[in-house]
């Protein structure tokens, strides 16, 4: 699915392409599952716990092996082992932030706990991205299966689109993860540590 040549056929040219605008999707999909979640934070004050940024987190490090090879991209071929280590970013990553979303799911499983903050369509965030997680890792392995181990990846296949597109998918995964660690120093201020159920801001509090 993933490999071409100088010569390749069209048919793996186009494959070629697909798997890596791939590659943008599942980047991007992480970025947005962010911002959903700064809907809550910023649209409706509800303040994330340490387990959720935690989970943020893996999924901005979920998406740092894709945009590896994004990146990679931009400059020549990139090699299997350069693409299968990117992909293997994403599931480890993946697999980490699921132990996580799972964990909170079982603290706030059995009744009568109404869980931690706001529900979506009847899902909590967490459990949402217990969801994203396992489907992230999901992604990542078929990806890995398709990727054929004879010829290295030339990801610019001459395509002007794909190399636009990797510009902007970097730029926005760039600015998810500037803002979320800005987020997180307001929430915890100058502590050592972050209160189980933050209330607000404790770099303002402090301040005022």
């Amino acid at each position: 699915m993933l490999t071409v040549a100088t010569t390749a056929p069209a048919t793996a040219r186009l494959s070629h392409r697909l798997g890596l605008w791939f590659a943008h999707a599942y980047v991007l999909g992480m970025c947005a599952t962010i911002g959903g979640a700064y809907i809550f934070q910023f649209g409706l004050w509800e303040y994330p716990c340490p387990m959720c940024l935690l989970q943020r987190m893996f999924m901005l490090l979920s998406a740092v092996g894709p945009a590896m090879i994004i990146a990679r991209s931009r400059k020549g071929a990139v090699t299997t082992g350069e693409f299968a280590t990117g992909w293997g970013v994403a599931i480890v990553s993946a697999l980490i932030g699921g132990t996580v979303s799972g964990a909170q799911v079982l603290m706030h499983i059995v009744p009568p706990d109404p869980g931690y903050a706001g529900a979506l369509f009847g899902l909590h965030l967490y459990t949402w991205a217990a969801i994203t997680f396992f489907l992230a890792a999901l992604a990542g392995g078929v990806n890995l299966v398709l990727t054929d181990q004879a010829r290295p990846l030339d990801a610019a296949t001459g395509s002007p689109a794909l190399r636009r597109a990797a510009v902007v998918t970097l730029a926005v995964l760039a600015f998810f993860a500037v803002s979320n660690l800005v987020a997180c120093f307001f929430l915890q201020g100058f502590h050592w540590q972050m209160p189980g159920d933050p209330t607000g801001y404790r770099f303002f509090t402090d301040l005022f």
